[in-house]
């Protein structure tokens, strides 16, 4: 297997890992009914990211095509970032002077969540932003390397 393919496989992986959790969190976890609607907004217009970056890596996966894999590799860096926010609403959310503002009024005095969750949820966006910047800055280096 070609390192594209590999690429391409880890941008799928990451957005479906990506679209489950926030089905997840709107299903199982009960989100469409605590979430705030703007917070629910949020989580749709990620779910969108995390679909057209796995419609796009699927197409450089299988047809080695130029324009999805800059989309692909696009979208893959929108959706870490977005996602890294929606979780910075999450911690901000359980943590601080703003506990639960991200949750209905009616949820606000009942909705707690484990420590551990908080602080795993916001490692693993601080790991996806790292990634999205030294991911940016070969990309840099690499092409400046090519125009000299």
């Amino acid at each position: 297997m070609n390192k594209q393919k590999l690429y391409a496989l880890a941008l799928i992986l990451g957005a479906s890992i990506l679209f489950f959790r926030t089905i997840r969190l709107l299903t199982i976890e009960n989100g469409w009914n605590t979430l705030a609607y703007w917070v629910i907004v949020l989580t749709f217009i990620e779910m969108a990211i995390d679909i057209l970056c796995f419609i796009f890596s699927s197409h450089w996966l299988f047809r080695n095509s130029n324009s999805s894999k800059s989309m692909a590799l696009h979208l893959g860096a929108y959706a870490a970032i977005f996602h890294a926010f929606r979780v910075l609403i999450f911690v901000l959310g359980r943590t601080g002077p703003w506990i639960n503002f991200d949750v209905k009024p009616e949820f606000r005095s009942t909705h707690n969540v484990s420590m551990f969750w908080i602080y795993f949820a916001a490692i693993l966006s601080i790991l996806g932003i790292l990634g999205v910047i030294i991911i940016w800055l070969y990309i840099k280096k690499k092409n400046k390397w090519k125009s000299k």
